[in-house]
């Protein structure tokens, strides 16, 4: 595993540290999707903390959190919440207020902050794994990322522009990046930092699962890719995967569902059915089903 992460690179003092929070999260790809935004910007991400999923907020966290935030210097902060009970309306409104009282504490502080509260019963992209998710990341900057990451990407850095008077209106924000992304202004940068692990990336190979069965994926078991996703990284920390299909897909018989990125010559520790059973399939499509479910700040915007 490389000893540091892109973001971790000497900055100038006259740089703006950013905190990110990522709470329930299945994935680690938001700071690298980040990362070559933020440098085009004198923006920083000066603390990362992910709590792993299934962790929601609670009363524990946020004072860890507060804690936290208390012993850094920090002038904004993004906080990625993933619900997983998210079409339960008490246990929705239950976090929308943790989420509050955690961004009334940020305005205590004098810390900006922007809060995305997310459907966690999806993946966002599709890959898992650090390595595999760094290149996915990067591809957003390209122009060649998914659509769901693109777009939450875009979230995030656009609320950055905003608490840092970098735009005066998110339409005017979101038009900067889209038209950086389009002339690919940031793609030299993120294949800079893709550098910082490719020494890493070498001895690996691909091999792809296929689907025992035709139809739609109606949802995805998160927690039987978590356990995937643990027996994998604990064989080798830079094992992953990529989703080849998602919820609402359609799936034929013999087609590729996962593509696992697997040092050579080694076994995957997981059996194919394991694979298979984090897909629920179904005879009809699911209906359609919302990432981002809420967004609270900037506040300077609220």
């Amino acid at each position: 595993m490389p000893s540091s992460y892109p973001w971790n690179s000497p900055t100038s003092p006259n740089v703006e540290k950013v905190g990110l929070f990522s709470i329930g999260s299945l994935e680690e790809k938001i700071p690298f999707a980040l990362h070559p935004f933020l440098l085009s910007t004198d923006l920083a991400i000066g603390l990362y903390k992910k709590f792993d999923y299934p962790i929601g907020l609670s009363h524990e966290l946020i004072q860890e959190i507060k804690s936290t935030l208390q012993r850094k210097d920090l002038k904004y902060v993004i906080f990625d919440l993933r619900i997983h009970n998210w079409t339960n309306a008490r246990y929705v409104n239950r976090m929308r207020l943790f989420s509050q009282s955690l961004k009334d504490d940020c305005s205590e502080l004098g810390i900006e902050s922007t809060m995305i509260l997310s459907n966690g019963g999806q993946l966002l992209g599709k890959a898992v794994g650090v390595f595999c998710e760094m290149i996915e990341a990067y591809e957003v900057w390209k122009g060649m990322g998914p659509p769901d990451l693109t777009k939450f990407t875009l979230e995030i850095a656009t609320d950055l522009l905003m608490m840092g008077k970098r735009a005066k209106h998110r339409q005017e924000a979101k038009k900067w990046l889209r038209d950086r992304i389009i002339s690919q202004e940031f793609s030299d940068t993120a294949s800079e930092a893709l550098k910082q692990a490719a020494p890493f990336f070498g001895g690996f190979e691909k091999r792809t699962l296929c689907s025992s069965k035709d139809g739609y994926v109606h949802h995805l078991e998160i927690k039987r890719l978590h356990s995937i996703k643990s027996k994998l990284t604990s064989a080798h920390p830079g094992t992953g995967f990529i989703l080849l299909k998602k919820t609402g897909d359609w799936i034929g018989k013999g087609s590729g569902i996962f593509e696992v990125c697997i040092p050579t010559g080694k076994d995957i520790p997981v059996e194919a059915e394991d694979f298979r059973k984090t897909l629920v399939i179904s005879d009809d499509p699911p209906q359609y089903q919302p990432f981002i479910l809420e967004r609270l700040g900037p506040n300077r915007f609220s």
